[in-house]
Order: C-alpha cells, then sequence, then structure tokens
C-alpha cells in the first residue's frame, strides 16, 4: 500500500505545534543542532531547512533517512540550553602555535557564527570581529603556520571565512574593503580546489558589479559561469544575477523571464549537487531580486506587494530587515502611499541606531530627500523624516 504523506506531514506538523514556541525555524535550527559535527556540514541551512520542513509537514515530500534520524534525536532528547546558541569565537588566541585540525574545526563553527549574528545584527556590527577572525587565518596561511596535513582544509574554511566577511563588508556598505576581501577569499578557496565556495564568491562580485552601477562587468562574470555545467541551484543563482543585468539594462521582458525560470527550478528538492551555501536561496530571496528588477524598471506599483511580502517574511524568521523595509519605503513614497509609508517610516524611526548604518542608511539617506521633496506628504511623514535626518547626520 503507498505511503500516505498527508497523513505524515500532519503528523510531523502535530508533533512540532505540541511542543511551546517550536515555530519552524526553530525546529530547523534544533535539526541541525542534533546532528554530528560531519553530518552538519552536508545539512541545508537553516532558512532551506525550514521551507524543506513547511514541505514534509504539507504532506508534498518524505523526510530522507537522515532527516528521520535527527527527528529522532531532537524528539528524545532535552531542548538544549541558550548556551548552546551563543557564538563560539574559540579561536587559539597564541599567535605562536600552529594552526591544528582543531584551529580548523573551530573556525568552521565561528563561520556559522557569524552568519547567524549577521541574521540577527546586521553586517555593520559584526563586521569588525569577522575582520578579526579572517585575519588571524590569513596569517596563519601566509606564514605557513599550520600543520602540513590540514592546509587544504584551512585554506577551504579561510577560503569561507573571507567570503562571509566580504558579504559583511557589502552589507555595510564599505565597497572597497568588500571587493578586497572577495579577491582574497577567492584566491584561497581557489588554492585549496573548493568550486562550490569559488563559485559563491564569483556571484559576490557580479552582485557588487550590480550595486556599483557596472552591469557589463556583472555580465561577464555571470555568462562565463554559466556556460559551466552547473548544479540546479547555483545556476538558478547566476540566473538571477542575469535577471538583475536585464533589468538594469531595462529589458523587462528577459529580466522576468530569467526570474520566472529560476522560480521554477526552487520548487524542485534540494539537488545532492547544490553546495551547503545555496540555503539561502528561496521563494523570498526570488521576491527580493524581482521586488528590486522592477524598481531598476521604475515600475514601483509593481514593486511594492513584492516589497511588502518580503518584510512579512522577515518578520516571520525572525531576521534582520532593515533594508528590506526601507526598500518598501522607497516604492511607496513612488506610488504616493502616504498611509501605508506612515506606518514604515515609523518603523524605521523605531529601530533607532541599527538602521543609521550601512547599505539601509545610504538608501536612506534617499528616501527622505524624495520625501522632502515631494510636496504633498502629510506632516507625520515629514515629520519623522526630519527626525531621520538628524539621526543619519
Amino acid at each position: 500500500m503507498p505511503t500516505d504523506k498527508k497523513a505524515i506531514g500532519l503528523r510531523l506538523r502535530e508533533v512540532r505545534e505540541a511542543t511551546p514556541y517550536w515555530s519552524r525555524g526553530k525546529l530547523a535550527r534544533l535539526l541541525r543542532a542534533a546532528a554530528d559535527p560531519r553530518e552538519r556540514e552536508d545539512l541545508p541551512h537553516v532558512q532551506s531547512l525550514t521551507d524543506m520542513i513547511k514541505q514534509w509537514e504539507s504532506g508534498k515530500h518524505l523526510p530522507a533517512p537522515r532527516y528521520r534520524k535527527l527527528y529522532a534525536r531532537v524528539l528524545a532528547e532535552p531542548e538544549p540550553t541558550p548556551a548552546h546558541l551563543l557564538p563560539v569565537m574559540d579561536l587559539p588566541t597564541s599567535s605562536g602555535h600552529p594552526a591544528d585540525g582543531a584551529f580548523v574545526e573551530a573556525l568552521r563553527r565561528t563561520n556559522e557564527d557569524l552568519v547567524r549574528l549577521d541574521g540577527q545584527w546586521g553586517g555593520h556590527d559584526v563586521l569588525s570581529l569577522a575582520v578579526r577572525v579572517f585575519r588571524r587565518a590569513h596569517h596563519k596561511i601566509g606564514t605557513g603556520a599550520h600543520e602540513p596535513a590540514i592546509e587544504r582544509d584551512l585554506l577551504a574554511a579561510a577560503g569561507e571565512t573571507g567570503e562571509i566577511t566580504a558579504w559583511l563588508a557589502y552589507d555595510a556598505d564599505q565597497q572597497a574593503l568588500s571587493r578586497q576581501l572577495i579577491m582574497e577569499a577567492l584566491m584561497l578557496s581557489r588554492q585549496a580546489g573548493d568550486l562550490d565556495m569559488e563559485l559563491f564568491e564569483l556571484s559576490h562580485l557580479a552582485m557588487q558589479s550590480l550595486h556599483l552601477n557596472r552591469p557589463t562587468e556583472a555580465m561577464r562574470i555571470t555568462a562565463a559561469v554559466l556556460d559551466e555545467d552547473l548544479p540546479p541551484r547555483v545556476a538558478a543563482l547566476f540566473e538571477l544575477r542575469r535577471a538583475r543585468v536585464l533589468a538594469q539594462s531595462g529589458d523587462e521582458h528577459r529580466a522576468m523571464a530569467a526570474i520566472e525560470k529560476v522560480r521554477c527550478v526552487l520548487s524542485d528538492s534540494v539537488s545532492p549537487r547544490d553546495p551547503r551555501w545555496t540555503w539561502w536561496l528561496n521563494e523570498t530571496e526570488v521576491n527580493r531580486h524581482k521586488a528590486t528588477a522592477y524598481t531598476r524598471l521604475r515600475q514601483w506599483e509593481r514593486a511594492v506587494p513584492l516589497h511588502e511580502e518580503v518584510v512579512v517574511d522577515d518578520r516571520a524568521a525572525h531576521v534582520y530587515g532593515n533594508l528590506d523595509m526601507t526598500q518598501l519605503l522607497e516604492a511607496l513614497v513612488h506610488v504616493r502611499d502616504w498611509r501605508r509609508a506612515e506606518d514604515v517610516i515609523t518603523e524605521i524611526a523605531v529601530l533607532g541606531e541599527a538602521i543609521t548604518r550601512g547599505r539601509a542608511a545610504s538608501l536612506l539617506r534617499g528616501v527622505l530627500k524624495q520625501i522632502r521633496r515631494a510636496g504633498n506628504a502629510p506632516s507625520t511623514v515629514t515629520d519623522t523624516a526630519e527626525t531621520l535626518e538628524r539621526a543619519l547626520a
């Protein structure tokens, strides 16, 4: 008799909801925490695993055996204490101590911590710590202060640290630093033979080229990678980059076709060929890129509902979404929806210090100028805009 996926999915949901405060995101974190360190390296990250839990509970797919094993561990063991969720950051501090296997393992755990902290606090707050970690690992490599047997693993782990740090610098709007870091990271990953991370770093370069209004450069990087035989989700990421280039160039039809192609790819399950870093490429990310593409095309009415959906998803996932809210505010100002703009700008103001730095702050400065020049904005909006302008100054 065929397996009743719907019944199993319903039971999985009942078990999760029977435990107070277990959202799908929290269950995803617990499943990862229940895995052995080597198992964890091959698992999707939290957001992708959250999406998979949703599919299991809906009866669309059944959990693979390794996930059933993790479910059993989580349900049989007490919930980890908050101390388990604190950052590790336990790299040996002695500069004279050669890096060994323990150093590499600590570096990989720290990379996971940096990603989590970025989601909670944003690039600006985490950047200085990440730079210190990367420089420490880079120094070990450059001076040869490591055991020969772990050189490749150290190169690969440090390349990943460099990529994470480059992202944090990008998010903090320190673009020159970000470009320097990603080039160093790319060299390390290439020396390690870590093709998966090298592709991630090339996607960063293409993303940054778009941000700096260098679409030809971004297309050159993207086209070269898309010529290769890529795992499905990696190809989807570079297809998103291509869509953004097309939108910057004003080619709406081809840009939207590329985005919908990506959506079709992501509707399938994760392929065994997909690198673990593709965990964050999901429906929310596609909507984020589509909204930004419409923004580039000056089609603000179409951008608004997509930005709103992304902000709602941010809240549900408890992730850092200041830039998403600022992009939503920008679109609302352009369509002169002052009632909704008032709600959003008030929420931004409540964030206070967190919104006054990085890419979000750079965009917000321009949006506040637009409000001041609009002429028909209500005083509740202009007064809040003035308060934010003083904070940014």
